[in-house]
């Protein structure tokens, strides 16, 4: 479980304009008053009613904010462009009110009531599970909105859902149709493979054929500008020195090591994880929750039931067992429930970001103090890092003085004893190690670096790590000479070449074969299924199933392959994966491609009620 709290963690900081994209338009709200006191159109209207620029202004602003958030520490308002951005807010809000219309013409509509239960079961506005009107104002606060405004939105959002639901709820899938589908994706295929190869290394290019693919490929050959910068590192490390430790201050810190302990417990838990997926979504886990739970009271083991049903592939060959846990280690609702049970007891089934789970507590014990000689030596390093925190803080004071006082490092190296360092060129994509780090990069970009000359201002990369740079070189960015290229091209055009006769060979052995003028020498592959994992490429697999199945006489088809080759494929015959599906399965697939077919239902209503609306964009 730990492995998988720490795995689903991690997060891949989202791109910028993938961000722009997919980032919900979830806090915008309404302003009918803007515009009254003014002339000027609004920016936009769908079907008569203006969306105006206070909605505008909110989304870009909110939009702004979100990617910021997204992009996490490597964070930089400089590379969002504000006329993207007013793009694609505005033709989202445009979408909007297009679907909010439409819903409007419907009859649809959303009681105060129905609000009044949203907004109350939001956790965001709730404290200890429960609605707390102060929790509401100030998170509404944060967002820049009124309880007005966001009961406007809340409206709007609903109605658009119940558009949307009508066609995604109401789809579905008949029997032979879902038998159909199930059918094609267990087909397997017997074929035959014939490979072409010509030897790259054997083709001969000459000088007018090098300088034509030099002149077409243009930008392609332009470098990025690049930047060498000498720069120094304070690191707090460096300041740790354990042997100026002394016994007064290891007896202090044993001292306040025993006080954490007073009155403190450790908790013996196991749980069995119900992860939420696709395949098994919340009201299926809670579901086969409740289904554990009644094994358990029939009197079933929990740690054989653990090992049967358990997804934490870290505790459930151990029965779920988590080992003895304290307080705060798993905040939230994991943690309440822990420590609300009694010894023996297990749980309501209880929800987190990582699933359902099932817990148990095992047993309960007072936290014992360890004995000096025990945590002698981690009291020691402690001691000697909260030291060099002290005495780094002190540094890096200094070394912003002397950073914004001096005209290089030079001074900075000599008085902080700093090894002044040069880097590797770098481009506005980042470096490796330190310099992939985009804080770095900017900084290196900066036009007090590169125009000024100057040092930059301290950039903490991570916690103890202070960098200041200074310009080394700066190298404009320029079109490669040919013979900075020629190797390459002329590899590019030979491979080029021989890729193209491979083809020109496995169409010749078509022709042939579609006679019976050829013998070739055939690979067959028997039973092969469709995305199933084989030894071969995925052209040819795709290939092979995109073929009809064969009747009388066969079938040939050439395949052009990443690696320059080709492949001449004939399919021998079609057959059906022993392999059964589950009904359990069989009933989620169809429930997903249900779904499908009423997301796609939605997507082209939607698409002709935009293109019927009236759409003004000033």
């Amino acid at each position: 479980m730990l492995q998988s709290m720490r795995d689903n963690s991690q997060g891949i900081i989202a791109k910028v304009l993938v961000g722009l994209i997919i980032v919900v338009f979830a806090l915008w709200g309404v302003d009918s008053l803007v515009g009254l006191a003014t002339a000027e159109p609004p920016p936009a209207e769908v079907n008569g009613k203006a969306i105006t620029k206070n909605e505008l202004y909110r989304g870009i602003d909110l939009q702004r904010r979100q990617v910021l958030t997204q992009m996490g520490d490597n964070a930089d308002p400089a590379m969002l462009d504000d006329v993207v951005l007013r793009k694609v807010v505005l033709d989202n809000l445009i979408d909007r009110n297009v679907q909010i219309s439409a819903a409007e013409e419907l009859g649809l509509f959303v009681s105060d009531q129905m609000l009044d239960q949203m907004i109350v079961a939001t956790r965001e506005f709730q404290v200890d599970g429960r609605f707390d009107r102060n929790q509401f104002e100030s998170a509404l606060r944060g967002a820049g909105f009124t309880p007005l405004t966001y009961r406007e939105l809340l409206k709007s959002e609903a109605l658009m859902n119940q558009v949307r639901g009508a066609y995604e709820q109401s789809a579905f899938l008949t029997a032979s149709e879902l038998d159909h589908l199930l059918a094609l994706n267990t087909q397997t295929r017997d074929i035959r493979v014939a490979r072409f190869s010509v030897d790259a290394d054997s083709q001969t290019v000459n000088d007018a054929d090098v300088q034509a693919a030099y002149d077409s490929m243009g930008d392609q050959l332009m470098t990025q500008e690049q930047v060498v910068v000498d720069y120094v590192v304070l690191d707090q490390a460096d300041f740790v020195d354990p042997d100026s430790v002394t016994e007064a201050e290891i007896n202090s810190a044993y001292d306040q090591l025993k006080v954490g302990f007073e009155g403190g417990e450790e908790r013996s838990a196991s749980h069995i994880l119900l992860e939420i997926s696709d395949a098994q979504p919340l009201d299926a886990a809670l579901a086969k929750a409740e289904e554990i739970r009644t094994k358990l009271a029939a009197g079933e083991s929990f740690a054989s039931l653990a090992a049967e049903y358990s997804q934490d592939i870290g505790s459930a060959n151990s029965g779920g067992d988590l080992g003895y846990l304290t307080p705060g280690l798993f905040e939230g609702p994991f943690d309440d429930a822990l420590f609300s049970l009694n010894a023996g007891e297990y749980s309501e089934p209880v929800e987190t970001e990582f699933g359902v789970h099932i817990i148990k507590l095992n047993d309960v014990r007072a936290k014992e103090v360890p004995a000096l000689s025990e945590v002698r030596e981690d009291l020691i390093y402690d001691v000697a890092e909260a030291n060099a925190e002290e005495v780094y803080v002190s540094a890096l004071e200094r070394l912003t003085d002397l950073a914004f006082s001096s005209g290089d490092l030079a001074v900075l190296a000599e008085e902080l004893s700093l090894e002044i360092q040069t880097s590797e060129p770098l481009t506005r994509n980042g470096g490796t190690g330190d310099f992939s780090d985009q804080k770095l990069v900017r900084a290196a970009f900066s036009d007090v670096v590169t125009k000024e000359r100057l040092n930059s201002d301290p950039i903490e990369v991570s916690s103890g790590r202070t960098f200041v740079l200074n310009m080394n070189e700066l190298r404009p960015a320029r079109q490669l000479e040919l013979a900075e290229v020629r190797d390459d091209l002329v590899s590019r055009l030979k491979s080029s070449q021989a890729a193209k006769l491979a083809f020109e060979q496995a169409q010749s052995a078509l022709s042939a074969a579609q006679e019976g003028k050829v013998d070739l020498e055939w690979a067959s592959v028997k039973s092969i299924a469709r995305g199933a994992a084989v030894d071969l490429e995925p052209q040819i697999v795709e290939a092979a199933f995109a073929m009809a199945r064969p009747e009388g006489s066969a079938d040939y088809k050439v395949v052009q392959l990443s690696d320059g080759t080709a492949a001449l494929i004939t399919v021998d015959a079609v057959g059906t994966s022993q392999e059964q599906i589950a009904e359990e399965l069989q009933t989620q697939i169809s429930t997903m491609l249900a779904a499908g077919e009423g997301s796609q239902a939605f997507r082209t209503q939607f698409e002709t009620l935009k293109s019927n609306a009236e759409i003004v964009i000033n």
